[in-house]
């Protein structure tokens, strides 16, 4: 049985099932070269089917990740609103006409969720058989919880918003997953955290990330006035969003009015004004106020489910920091983050949960994220041979990973691409820049000279997932880099470009069975430098990650990273003549 799960409107994507096994998927942005791509994934349902020489017809079910049917409580919303603040009825009311008729990308929008069988039919040639619409936020349960190899586990799910809920708790166990409590519009984490992420002048709904990276460097004090004020606490575990004190649908078009203004100051004018301590202590005040808020319903989640796990999901799932203080809490044993925790991810949960409906099974867990387009060799020759910018040499694989050890352990900066593309936002060894972790300057050089970002911004490191808690205060697997912890005091200074100002890091466990090859290249590096680690981020320069070969060439070429190993191929710069 064949299962298509699509996640559109925000963060499009596109999973193919096969009897309960994930086979292939990807996000739109990846093939548009769009990031954040909102619209219909039409790409990259081209490439999942393609990549198992599938047709539409050949698929038996499509599962979407939203049900445009339920407005209910959106409607009795903005009714209220309309009733209580005209003006502010009609503010959200213009984000609401946006968010039906969409934005970023090609038939994006709530309304064209209504029309998805239509849109395959004309797109595919075929009409799909079946088209299920299934709800946003059981969606992510499934993606955290099915996805996992748990038997059982508490669920948090934290997102800007579904048809309702912005956050939900529940549990799994074996097959089923139920819900315990949920906190419906506005109160939402996530558009508490985007209406900040505006606040200090970063992109909302793209910029969250650096937000989070920022809050290392601030005084958090001020989280007190936020609990306060803002994002209070009610009993159980529960809290409330004031949506007056700072309002998203406002933030959005540039409107930060109320009190947080008051409190805080005016809102930083974007990249035309330069960042402050200001500014880094209210990042660190909001960070913290989340943090506090996120970990008070763990607590109540543990409380009322009993169960030692727990499995997240949401796009505030991509708060590695707060995931990290959920598993040094110790309130859980083990926690669980999908690669695709945010709306990508949908598609994912989409996919297995509607399985699971349908046979009374449970998929097999995701272990990696290896899922998307891979190329032979002669597809990069070809794409080698339209350049005259470049030097390429072919090797076996064998003594391609020990020249990269090698030049990774001589200083070099690397463009590593290789196998599938990654499915998620984190570059996780087969489209990745590498650098050796053990010089502090390279942090500096990376950001400025290569990624051509903020310096804040911190590096990722991938370790030997043998070796993962001789580095890090970790003891379970995190394969995806969604966890924050420390790095061990005795080893901060060996790997001091991947350590956070705080002495946290965010490490990629890489175990040899799932991804052999970069693994491989780890080793070496240890055989070489007696050090288990490499600095790890994403192959991408204010783009989305690269794709193909092509996109690699260019990206290599336009950096100034030393060389690019792409699959059995070591390129570097042709000299001048």
């Amino acid at each position: 049985m064949y299962i298509l799960g699509l996640s559109t409107m925000t963060e499009s994507s596109a999973v193919l099932m096969r009897d309960g096994r994930v086979v292939a998927a990807a996000e739109e942005e990846r093939f548009s070269r769009v990031k954040h791509d909102g619209g219909f994934p039409y790409r990259a349902i081209a490439f999942v089917l393609a990549a198992n020489d599938l047709t539409l017809a050949d698929v038996d079910h499509v599962a979407v990740y939203w049900d445009p049917y339920k407005l209910g409580h959106r409607a009795n919303y903005m009714l209220g609103m309309l009733l209580r603040n005209p003006v502010v009825f009609g503010e959200k009311a213009k984000r609401s006409l946006q968010v039906w008729k969409g934005g970023t990308g090609e038939d994006s929008g709530w309304g064209s969720i209504f029309r998805t069988s239509r849109k395959l039919t004309e797109r595919f040639g075929s009409t799909p058989r079946n088209v299920h619409f299934l709800d946003h936020h059981l969606c992510h349960m499934a993606s955290c919880f099915l996805a996992s190899s748990f038997q059982d586990a508490a669920i948090l799910v934290m997102d800007g918003a579904g048809e309702a809920a912005c956050t939900t708790w529940g549990f799994g166990t074996g097959t089923k997953i139920e819900k315990v409590d949920e906190h419906r519009l506005p109160h939402s984490l996530g558009h508490f955290y985007s209406a900040v992420t505006g606040y200090i002048g970063f992109k909302m709904l793209d910029g969250e990330y650096k937000l989070m990276g920022l809050s290392a460097y601030g005084d958090r004090s001020g989280a007190a006035w936020i609990r306060e004020n803002f994002l209070r606490t009610a009993s159980g575990g529960r809290y409330a969003l004031d949506t007056e004190v700072l309002d998203y649908h406002r933030a959005l078009t540039g409107g930060f009015r109320g009190s947080f203004t008051e409190h805080f100051g005016p809102a930083r004018a974007g990249d035309a004004e330069p960042l402050t301590d200001r500014h880094r202590d209210i990042a660190g005040a909001a960070q913290g106020a989340f943090e506090e808020v996120v970990l008070a319903m763990a607590a109540a989640l543990r409380r009322r489910t009993g169960m030692k796990h727990l499995a997240v999901a949401g796009g505030c799932g991509l708060n590695c920091v707060a995931n990290g203080k959920i598993l040094l809490s110790g309130i859980f044993d083990e926690i669980y983050v999908p690669p695709v925790p945010h709306d990508a991810g949908g598609a994912l949960g989409a996919a297995m949960l509607l399985y699971t409906q349908l046979t009374g099974r449970r998929p097999e867990p995701v272990t990696h994220a290896q899922f998307g387009p891979a190329y032979s060799d002669a597809d990069i020759a070809a794409a080698i041979a339209g350049r005259k910018d470049v030097v390429a040499q072919k090797l076996d694989a064998a003594a391609l990973t020990t020249r990269a050890a090698e030049a990774l352990a001589g200083g070099a900066l690397l463009s590593w691409m290789q196998g599938p593309m990654e499915f998620g936002p984190r570059a996780l060894g087969n489209r990745s820049f590498l650098a050796d972790p053990r010089s502090e300057s390279v942090t500096e050089l990376m950001n400025e000279k290569i990624k051509k970002r903020e310096p804040f911004r911190p590096f990722a490191p991938s370790v030997k997932a043998e070796k993962a808690s001789d580095y890090f205060e970790i003891q379970q697997p995190s394969p995806f880099m969604t966890i924050i912890v420390p790095v061990r005091p005795e080893k901060r200074g060996l790997i001091p470009a991947v350590v956070h100002a705080d002495g946290t890091a965010r490490p990629q466990t890489v175990d040899r069975s799932a991804n052999p090859r970069y693994w491989e290249l780890l080793d070496r590096f240890e055989r070489l430098t007696g050090v288990p680690v490499l600095l790890n981020t994403s192959f991408n320069i204010q783009e989305p990650i690269v794709c193909t070969p092509a996109e690699a060439l260019a990206t290599f070429a336009s950096s100034g990273v030393d060389a690019l190993a792409v699959g059995n191929y070591w390129v570097t710069r042709r000299a001048a003549a």
